[in-house]
């Protein structure tokens, strides 16, 4: 079983009160305040990285940890490793209790963002140093080390020393260093964010390829939300070292919890409108945006009930691909049009607004959406979504 659960995980980076001490003439440090500072808080037990983290990872399943900078998804992906103690929590790796295993015991493969290959060795002794260090017989490691190559497409380049290779052939080789010793979970922390865009998309095909031929479970951090979105089995959307949602990506696109996550995952980002009036007239809900009234469909109307939802000021998300050009809508002028080949992405000033629309280029007179023009665009109520004003959670 190569399944993982998180139970009520924590970590805490102490601070070294006598760290700037020790340097003459500074100060000592203020103690830790109570409080948020970017991304991370300061208690009085230090800084906190991961907070009240659970989740259950299914044997055999890809799941992504996504979220911007210091949310604290690397740090949950090296408590898995063993390469970060847990400060609080229990970490199951199949049906055992792992918190005190060391990493070398783990039976997992971990691949770095900065590759870390030996520059003195081969593609194939790069590839078979932990079968070497583990005294697999030669045969052995000679078979696990083709098998590999074969399916990572790098047997032309097992001679080759790695300041030979370019960037996309790197990865490939410490993508092959991690599943030569057949473990049980894989974890990759960014790897392919040192690549460019085209070798980016080349090697989110190769993993996708790798976890078809491959029985194991990954874990996958990124801040890419399109990697996430495109890999995973289920993605883990995090802030702050919380948890926000997880789900399948169509779950989180569909039905995101809030407006952290409907704004975090989604390109373009999604259009957000503030301070909507949200109002009940007999038994029908409708919001009212650049003074248009709007009658919400069925779908929201029987949320809103449920909920006994009274009227109040709410924020709604529209996404740009929900968003089409129409006779009669909202009207602004079109200030950025950006040309995606397929598509067009236009910035629309609408009173002060910025709102991102994505129009299909099939069939259309480009004239109508240069820089300058009016437009007049609309949406289906259908496809909004409606967040509390103040919590921003999201109220269907």
């Amino acid at each position: 079983m190569s399944s993982i659960t998180l139970k009520g995980i924590r970590k805490v980076y102490p601070i070294a009160d006598d760290i700037k001490k020790k340097k003459k003439g500074k100060k000592a440090p203020m103690p830790p305040q109570e409080g948020f500072v970017p991304n991370l808080q300061i208690t009085e037990e230090g800084v906190v990285a991961v907070q009240d983290f659970n989740l259950e990872i299914k044997d055999k399943e890809f799941v992504v940890l996504v979220g911007p900078s210091g949310c604290g998804k690397s740090t949950t992906l090296r408590m898995i490793a063993g390469l970060e103690e847990i400060t609080d929590g229990e970490l199951y790796i199949g049906d055992k209790l792992s918190n005190a295993i060391a990493p070398r015991d783990r039976n997992i493969a971990m691949v770095f963002q900065n590759y870390s290959l030996y520059p003195h060795m081969t593609v194939s002794e790069n590839m078979d140093f932990s079968l070497r260090l583990a005294k697999v017989g030669k045969e052995t490691i000679a078979e696990k080390v083709m098998e590999a190559a074969k399916t990572l497409e790098i047997t032309q380049i097992l001679d080759r020393l790695p300041k030979a290779l370019s960037g996309g052939q790197r990865q490939r080789v410490a993508i092959g260093r991690a599943i030569v010793r057949n473990p049980q979970v894989i974890l990759m922390d960014e790897p392919l964010s040192n690549l460019d865009a085209k070798l980016r998309g080349q090697m989110r095909s190769e993993i996708i390829r790798l976890r078809q031929k491959i029985d194991t479970t990954f874990v996958y951090v990124t801040h890419d939300q399109v990697e996430a979105m495109t890999l995973g089995d289920r993605i883990v959307v995090m802030k702050d070292g919380f948890i926000q949602q997880v789900g399948t990506p169509q779950e989180v696109f569909n039905h995101p919890v809030n407006t952290f996550v409907a704004g975090f995952i989604g390109t373009p980002q999604i259009n957000f409108f503030h301070n909507i009036p949200l109002t009940k007239e007999g038994d029908e809900y409708f919001i009212t945006i650049q003074n248009r009234k709007i009658r919400l469909d069925d779908k929201h109307q029987k949320a809103l009930k449920e909920k006994n939802q009274p009227g109040s000021s709410v924020t709604v998300g529209v996404r740009p691909v929900h968003i089409s050009m129409a006779e009669e809508g909202f009207s602004g002028v079109i200030e950025v049009s950006e040309m995606m080949g397929s598509e067009v992405h236009l910035h629309i000033n609408l009173n002060g607004d910025d709102i991102v629309a994505v129009i299909p280029t099939a069939d259309l007179d480009l004239d109508l959406v240069a820089v300058g023009k009016k437009l007049t665009f609309s949406f289906n109520p259908r496809l909004i979504h409606i967040f509390d004003q103040e919590s921003g959670e999201n109220l269907i």
